[in-house]
């Protein structure tokens, strides 16, 4: 129920590169890797590289459109390791890496059924091949863990296949196809067998001066029993969930490059839900009593990179 895989699959170039000594900085999660600036000296024999991201919001909506709180501050941690499985200049094949990692998400307002501001932890891990340049393909397994005892665990598999454009100089569009679906089926809102959804979405990213500019936005097709009504039926097939989000981010270059590489970003996100299932889901949920079809978060926060 995170956001994570997304922040993953979006910060994957900088494990591919740090790997082939091409030194990167990281401010926010990055799409396109040459828009980023070199910053380090080479370190052929370094094989682990790392990202801590410190998000604040003011809603948890997932990617899914689940709107799990919407009261209070939102504090979700992230830190990921990557590991530089093998790396080649020549050959259709260029990169593949492993990332582990862990998710958190801590909330000021006690929520729950067993109510505590520790709200979820995600662990994660997965592969990423990047070939012939450009393409890139991530497969993750993720599993959705209720601190609140709300749900039983829910282990899932996301695959995602990106372009990284470079057309025209300074500016991608980044287009993806992305598939997920739940093995273990989160039984609080959804169907109660395993289901899925394919998203199409695209990043398009520029920089102005030392700024990134970044325009995510997605769409989720789901299967008719993905989401599931209150009275038991499927909540419907087709769009499910339409977002699109302005964020920017910067490097924090007064920090000295032997602390890490540290960026801020901040970012407006909207949220269209087209789903039965899904609007009595967030009824269910307890975030809102509404069926509100069009949601907005805002979210800042904190990367280092290392």
């Amino acid at each position: 129920m995170t956001k994570l895989f997304k922040t993953v699959s979006k910060t994957l170039a900088f494990c591919a590169m740090a790997a082939s000594a091409t030194p990167v900085l990281l401010a926010g999660p990055i799409s396109d890797e040459k828009m980023a600036k070199p910053i380090l000296e080479e370190s052929p024999g370094l094989k682990i590289h790392g990202l801590i991201q410190l998000e604040f919001s003011d809603h948890y909506i997932t990617p899914r459109g689940l709107d799990t709180e919407n009261q209070g501050l939102i504090f979700q941690p992230l830190l990921l390791l990557f590991w530089d499985l093998y790396s080649s200049k020549t050959g259709p094949l260029n990169d593949v890496s492993l990332t582990t990692g862990v998710w958190n998400s801590w909330h000021t307002r006690k929520s729950g059924a067993t109510p505590r501001q520790w709200n979820e932890i995600d662990p994660i891990v997965g592969l990423t091949f990047k070939a012939f340049q450009d393409f890139q393909f991530d497969a993750f397994y993720t599993a959705f863990n209720s601190q609140t005892n709300s749900y039983d665990t829910s282990t899932n598999l996301d695959l995602k296949l990106t372009y990284h454009d470079h057309f025209i100089k300074g500016f991608s569009i980044n287009p993806y196809v992305e598939y997920f679906r739940d093995i273990d089926k989160l039984p609080v809102v959804l169907g109660a067998t395993s289901s899925y959804y394919f998203s199409l979405g695209i990043d398009p990213t520029f920089n102005v001066g030392p700024v990134k500019v970044e325009l995510p936005s997605f769409v989720n097709l789901v299967a008719s029993d993905f989401y599931q009504r209150l009275d038991g039926s499927d909540g419907g097939s087709g769009a499910a969930v339409i977002s699109t989000e302005l964020k920017v981010s910067t490097p924090l270059t007064f920090i000295p490059a032997s602390y890490g590489h540290w960026g801020i970003y901040a970012g407006v996100q909207y949220y269209h839900l087209n789903n039965e299932g899904l609007l009595d889901g967030n009824v269910l949920l307890g975030a809102t009593s509404k069926r509100d079809k069009d949601l907005i978060q805002l979210h800042t926060g904190i990367t280092i990179s290392f």
